[in-house]
C-alpha cells in the first residue's frame, strides 16, 4: 500500500478520526473532572463536533472512494453530516440542565453521543453494505445504552431491553439480506451491485434480498409497519435522548436508503 493511498484514506475520513479521537480523550479526561464541573465536558464535546464540522466543510468537494471502495466523502455525505452535527450539538445543550436534574452529567453520556455521531457519519459516507452495517451498529449500540441511561428508572431499563431485542432481530434480517445480495452478485459494493443487477432477468431471490434489507433499514427509522418499538423506547429513554433519536438516527437511515435504492437495487 502506497503512502499516497494512505493519505487519501486519512483525508477522506478526517472528520470521523477527529470525533473518535476526541471521544476517547474525553472518556479518559472526564474521569479527572471534578463533580460540579460538568460544563467542561459539555463544552469539550461541542468543540469536538465543531472541529469535525470545520474539517467536513473543508472536504466538501468531490472525492474519490477510499478504503477499498467502501467509503466516500462527497457532497451528499457532507450535507447529512452537517445535519448530524447540528442535531448532536443541540442535544448537548438540551442535556445541560437535564443532566444536572437527573444526575447523568458524566463523561460516558457525552462519549456515547459522540460515538453514535461517528456511526451516523460512517452511514452517510458508506458505499458498501458492510461499511453501512458497521456504521449502523455503532450508532444503535450507543443508542441502546443511552436509552437505558437512567439506570434507576424501571421504564428506562424496560425500554432499553425491548430496543436491544427488537434491534437484534432487525440487524439479523438486514444481514441476511446482505448475505443474499453477496451470494447473488458476488459483491457488497453499491456501484458493482448496480452493474450486476442491471440488464438481466428478474431474479426472485434478489427481490427477497431487497425485502430483507428494506425491512432492516425501515426498522431503524421506525417506519410503518416496523414502528412497534418507537412508543416504548421514546417514553422510557431520557428526554434528551428521545429528541436525539427522533432526528439524527432517522436522518442517517434515510441517508442509507438514498444511497442504496435509487441506484443499485432499483433495477431489482
Amino acid at each position: 500500500m502506497t503512502a499516497a493511498a494512505l493519505l487519501q484514506w486519512a483525508l477522506a475520513s478526517v472528520p470521523e478520526i477527529i470525533v473518535v479521537t476526541g471521544a476517547c480523550v474525553l472518556l479518559i479526561v472526564g474521569e479527572l473532572v471534578r463533580k460540579g464541573r460538568d460544563d467542561l465536558l459539555l463544552w469539550a464535546s461541542v468543540a469536538i463536533v465543531l472541529l469535525a464540522a470545520v474539517a467536513t466543510l473543508m472536504l466538501a468537494g468531490e472525492m474519490q472512494p477510499a478504503y477499498a471502495g467502501m467509503f466516500i466523502s462527497d457532497r451528499f455525505a457532507v450535507f447529512f453530516k452537517l445535519v448530524f452535527y447540528l442535531a448532536t450539538i443541540l442535544t448537548f445543550f438540551l442535556s445541560r440542565k437535564y443532566a444536572e436534574i437527573e444526575g447523568i452529567g458524566r463523561s460516558e453520556y457525552y462519549v456515547l453521543l459522540l460515538f453514535a455521531l461517528v456511526g451516523m457519519m460512517i452511514m452517510a459516507s458508506a458505499i458498501d453494505l458492510l461499511s453501512i452495517y458497521v456504521g449502523l451498529e455503532l450508532m444503535v449500540l450507543c443508542t441502546y445504552v443511552l436509552t437505558g441511561f437512567l439506570r434507576k428508572e424501571r421504564r428506562s431499563n424496560e425500554a432499553a431491553l425491548k430496543y436491544v431485542i427488537l434491534g437484534a432481530v432487525s440487524t439479523a434480517i438486514f444481514l441476511y439480506g446482505v448475505s443474499l445480495i453477496y451470494g447473488l452478485t458476488g459483491t457488497t459494493q453499491l456501484d458493482r451491485m448496480a452493474e450486476a443487477v442491471s440488464g438481466g432477468p428478474l431474479d426472485p431471490a434478489l427481490l427477497l434480498a431487497v425485502v430483507f434489507i428494506v425491512a432492516g433499514l425501515v426498522f431503524k427509522i421506525g417506519a410503518v409497519p416496523f414502528h412497534m418499538w418507537v412508543p416504548d423506547v421514546y417514553e422510557g429513554a431520557p428526554t434528551t435522548i428521545t429528541a436525539f433519536m427522533s432526528v439524527a438516527p432517522k436522518a442517517a437511515g434515510f441517508a442509507v436508503i438514498l444511497r442504496v435504492f435509487p441506484n443499485p437495487l432499483v433495477e431489482a
